[in-house]
């Protein structure tokens, strides 16, 4: 009887395979035309969509060998050139784009070709690069390049004069008014460590610094204090006509590190303020912001 169950269990299985076997590997790719060129770039950028790069890499390859005077030449530069980048080998994406950009200047692909090229320096971390290309540029879009390139050397005060040109300029993607909200907006600052700094500072000189990461300057203002008043104490007990110039040069000091410690909270401020800023450009990619889709 059990036997019998297990050998039916067998057969309805295998009838189960063979019934829906086709969703158990990969569909074919259906070619939409005879047409040799176009079909290989479908069969590549089907690789590329699917993040088989090295694949989708060697079928554009195959594409220059065979057609190497074709009019979509211009467009198999850009996809070589976005899917080196996809597989992080910079060096030869920024090496296409460039003959991309030598070759096809005449084409409508010229400037998104110059623009892929200024994106490319900035996802790689190169954003001295990236300003260096994009400056001599004539058009509004690489001065948002600028911008990201900016935000993330720290320099904040030429990303807000860039931000504002911007802005009054006919190009201004959305992230130019997220930008000015959080830059015109406190909601982003943390009051807490801010007024704990201050009291902290005026409780025990210092130690505000160490609460908002000033940990080296804080910790020797703490240790200065208290070598100020051991002074202050020692002249008191021992040599009584040193005392006023000892508390005096104590109560100067007090004042200092109330005056350091805004100096340094106003740091802290530009601190978390770069960091929401940073945040800010992860949320709006660069290449969304220059509407730079993905060419396959």
């Amino acid at each position: 009887m059990v036997y019998s169950l297990f050998k039916t269990f067998l057969w309805v299985a295998a009838l189960s395979l063979l019934l829906y076997s086709g969703s158990l590997y990969p569909q074919e790719i259906r070619f939409e035309s005879d047409d040799l060129r176009s079909n290989i770039l479908q069969v590549a950028d089907n690789y590329a969509r699917n993040g088989d790069f090295k694949a989708a890499i060697l079928q554009y390859y195959e594409y220059l060998y065979r057609f190497p005077d074709d009019s979509l030449l211009p467009q198999i530069a850009l996809r070589l050139a976005t899917v080196y980048q996809e597989t992080g080998n910079f060096t030869v994406a920024e090496r296409h784009l460039k003959e991309a950009i030598a070759k096809y200047s005449h084409t409508k692909y010229d400037l998104e070709n110059r623009l892929r090229l200024a994106v490319l320096y900035y996802e790689n971390g190169n954003y001295e690069a990236a300003i260096e290309y994009a400056l001599p540029q004539p058009e509004e879009p690489f001065r948002l390049v600028e911008l990201y390139c900016w935000i993330q050397l720290d320099e904040t005060g030429i990303a807000d004069t860039l931000a504002d040109q911007i802005r009054q300029g006919k190009y201004c993607p959305e992230i130019i008014s997220e930008y000015f909200n959080l830059r015109n907006s406190d909601v982003a600052f943390d009051w807490k460590k801010k007024w704990g700094a201050y009291t902290m500072s005026a409780l025990l000189p210092g130690s505000g610094r160490i609460l908002i990461g000033e940990y080296k300057d804080g910790i020797l203002t703490v240790l200065g204090f208290g070598g100020l008043i051991k002074v202050t104490l020692y002249t008191l007990q021992n040599h009584p006509a040193f005392y006023y110039y000892a508390a005096t040069g104590t109560l100067i000091y007090y004042g200092l590190n109330m005056y350091s410690t805004h100096f340094a909270i106003e740091r802290y401020r530009d601190r978390v303020m770069q960091s929401n800023l940073r945040r800010l450009l992860r949320i709006y990619p660069l290449s969304e912001q220059l509407r730079l889709a993905l060419p396959y």
